[in-house]
C-alpha cells in the first residue's frame, strides 16, 4: 500500500474516533426496568389528586418530565404543556438531551405559533433543566409570519438570547436573519423538571400508584391502585384514612411518609420508605 495512502488513512481513522469521543447518541433504549418515584429522602408537594407516591415496573426508556410551564420572550407569553421526553443524547460529562416539536404555544393575543423546535436537558446531578429554543415560528392573526419578532438584546445592550458567536463575531442572535424563527433559553427550575422513564404499553407495565384525596380535621384520605397496562384494576385498589393525631407518619405496604403539611389543596411530605413490589 501507498506509505501516503496508509499515513492519510490513519488521520481519518483518528479525526473519526475523536468526533466520536466527544458525543454519544442513546439511539431509542428500552429495557426493563422498575421506577420508584419520587426517591426516598425527598421532601414533595402534590395537590389534591395527585400520585404521592408510585412503583411502576414494565419495559422502558430513560426520558426527562416536564411539567406545564409557562415563560416570556421578547415581550410574548408562551406555554409548553407537560410531557415526558425520550433522551436521544448523552454528553461525556453526563447530561441528558431529549427533542421536543411543536408543542410550544402563545399565550399572546393575536399571535400563534406555527411551529417550534426544541431541546430539553439536564445534568447528571438530575436538579434543573434547561429548554434551548431552536426554532419557533410566531405567526400574527393572518397566519403570516412575524419575521424578527424575538430581540437580540436588553435595553442595557447585554445578549439576552444565546447568540451563536465565532471569533468574537455574532453570527446568529434572536431571530434567523429574514425568518421568524429564533435562538433562547429558558431556565426550567428544579420542581418542574424530573428523570424518569418513559413505560410502553404493551399490556406488561404494573403500576401502584397511592393517590392524595384530602383532609377533614385530623383525618387524610388516600387512595391505593394498581394497573395492568394501562387499565385499573378495581380489586386491587384500597381506599385509606389516617389520623394525624395518633402519628405524623402514614404507611402502606411498605411505603412510609413522613406528613409535613397537608390541607385541602395540596400535601408536603418527605419520603422515608417506597411501596413494596408484587
Amino acid at each position: 500500500m501507498n506509505k501516503q495512502y496508509f499515513d492519510l488513512a490513519k488521520v481519518v481513522v483518528v479525526l473519526s474516533v475523536s468526533l466520536l469521543v466527544g458525543c454519544q447518541s442513546t439511539g431509542t433504549i428500552y429495557k426493563h426496568h422498575t421506577e420508584m418515584y419520587p426517591p426516598v429522602g425527598a421532601e414533595v408537594s402534590v395537590e389534591i389528586g395527585e400520585e404521592v407516591i408510585e412503583r411502576t415496573r414494565g419495559i422502558g426508556t430513560p426520558s426527562i418530565k416536564l411539567d406545564d410551564i409557562e415563560f416570556e420572550q421578547s415581550g410574548y407569553e408562551f406555554f409548553l404543556p407537560g410531557s415526558l421526553y425520550q433522551i436521544s443524547f448523552v454528553s461525556p460529562e453526563g447530561r441528558d438531551t431529549a427533542n421536543g416539536y411543536g408543542g410550544i404555544r402563545s399565550q399572546t393575543g393575536e399571535t400563534s405559533v406555527s411551529g417550534s423546535r426544541y431541546a430539553v436537558s439536564s445534568d447528571s446531578s438530575g436538579t434543573g433543566c434547561e429548554l434551548k429554543v431552536s426554532g419557533l415560528n410566531l405567526a400574527d392573526e393572518a397566519g403570516r409570519n412575524i419575521s424578527n419578532w424575538i430581540e437580540s438584546s436588553d435595553a442595557d445592550g447585554s445578549d439576552r438570547n444565546n447568540g451563536i458567536s465565532i471569533g468574537g463575531r455574532t453570527l446568529l442572535s434572536g431571530s434567523m436573519i429574514g425568518g421568524s424563527n429564533s435562538l433562547f433559553t429558558v431556565a426550567i427550575p428544579d420542581n418542574k423538571c424530573s428523570k424518569r422513564y418513559k413505560f410502553e404499553d404493551y399490556g406488561r407495565t404494573f403500576r401502584q400508584e397511592l393517590i392524595y384525596l384530602g383532609r377533614s380535621g385530623d383525618e387524610l384520605s388516600f387512595k391505593y391502585r394498581e394497573y395492568s397496562g394501562s387499565l385499573a384494576r378495581p380489586a386491587f385498589s384500597a381506599d385509606l384514612k389516617y389520623d394525624l393525631s395518633e402519628s405524623q407518619t402514614i404507611g402502606y405496604r411498605g411505603a412510609r411518609l413522613k406528613i409535613i403539611e397537608a390541607g385541602n389543596q395540596q400535601i408536603k411530605y418527605r419520603v422515608e420508605s417506597h411501596i413494596k413490589g408484587i
